[in-house]
């Protein structure tokens, strides 16, 4: 083990060691435009630092730029595909999730990407991991959480962690 002959020089040392794990943990190219088809539910703007409008999120996408609730008949089990890419994007389908009060369901969680991500709910009052790992073509149906309902009719979002980049598909509980 070397000695140093200070404590300053042994904490530049260590601070020398963290920004080069650091720098060998970072996440590819974040380039302007996200892979994918012209279905993609986030655009050029939602890249972190570009502005997405939100500066209180610095960080954090929304999934759910332009889109629509979808229709009152609302499945029982909703197929959420989360397209997670290396590059450390989301594109969702569904970008986010309406549904009329009192209206519960279950989510199969489907990665159609070609990288690993982690699945959370974040509300006001907590942050409660759902998925750690999800392997891109791998799926889990989550059968213990009903979302929604009649116990909770307000907003949540479903938090995807892409190279620990975080992107949120809103929830609204109560249309």
């Amino acid at each position: 083990m070397r000695r140093y002959r200070s404590c300053y020089a042994l904490g530049v040392a260590l601070l020398r060691h963290v920004c080069a794990v650091m720098a060998l943990a970072a996440c590819g190219s974040h380039g302007p435009t996200p892979p994918g088809g012209t279905g993609d539910a986030a655009g050029a703007g939602d890249a972190p630092g570009q502005g997405s409008g939100d500066a209180g999120n610095s960080g954090v996408h929304d999934a759910a730029v332009d889109s629509k609730p979808p229709p009152d008949a609302f499945p029982a089990v909703l197929d959420l595909k989360i397209d997670c890419h290396n590059d450390c994007t989301l594109h969702a389908t569904p970008p986010s999730i309406a549904v009329m009060m009192g209206t519960s369901f279950q989510v199969n969680w489907i990665n159609v990407g070609d990288t690993v991500c982690d699945v959370a709910k974040i509300d006001q009052f907590n942050h409660v991991p759902i998925i750690l790992g999800l392997e891109p073509g791998m799926s889990y149906h989550d059968p213990v959480h009903d979302w929604c309902g009649t116990q909770f009719t307000g907003t949540f979002e479903f938090q995807i962690s892409i190279c620990t980049i975080p992107s949120d598909i809103p929830v609204n509980c109560g249309l």
